[in-house]
């Protein structure tokens, strides 16, 4: 009888762990050429007056920057939609621009203004969620530049990783 039990037990523990890993906002890898944008297309970039507005969602596991190419030295106001940028993803990081926000209902713009040219990584506090977006030059001239990826995304990778990171 005890051994039914334990067995069990078991099964129920490793159901309930691979659906915990499955949730979508628990991927610790990311692809993230599925997210950069190619950046020769920069008359998608909004500008209103002298602010870039772009809206930041969370679609296939990895963040979405719309427009993702934006022009150096001019402000950027970022709209995160919290329908789909949620849990731990709400922690929003892009330290090549000193940038680290919570956003909340009534709290989701995020102010930045890019100072360098290339392609930047945009993440989650823990390193899960993640993404790019490209800053070219004023006149639309691009950079070689690619930011390097950090690693982790886990606890042991000292990229954070679920209950690893903190605010």
């Amino acid at each position: 009888m005890k051994g039914k039990k334990m067995i069990l037990f078991g099964a129920i523990a490793i159901v309930l762990f691979v659906l915990a890993f499955s949730l979508k906002s628990y991927v610790i890898a990311t692809p993230y050429s599925a997210y950069a944008e190619n950046t020769e297309n920069l008359q998608n970039t909004v500008s209103n007056g002298e602010v870039q507005t772009v809206k930041l969602s969370f679609d296939n596991y990895g963040y979405v920057m719309e427009p993702s190419t934006l022009k150096k030295g001019i402000p950027v106001r970022m709209e995160v939609d919290l329908s789909t940028v949620t849990g731990c993803m709400r922690d929003v990081v892009i330290s090549a621009f000193n940038v680290r926000r919570y956003v909340s209902s009534g709290n989701n713009i995020i102010e930045f203004t890019p100072d360098k040219t290339g392609t930047f990584n945009i993440m989650c506090s823990m390193g899960m969620g993640r993404g790019k977006f490209t800053v070219a030059e004023a006149d639309g001239t691009a950079s070689s530049y690619i930011e390097q990826a950090p690693l982790g995304g886990s606890c042991a990778a000292a990229g954070g990783g679920c209950g690893c990171g903190a605010r």
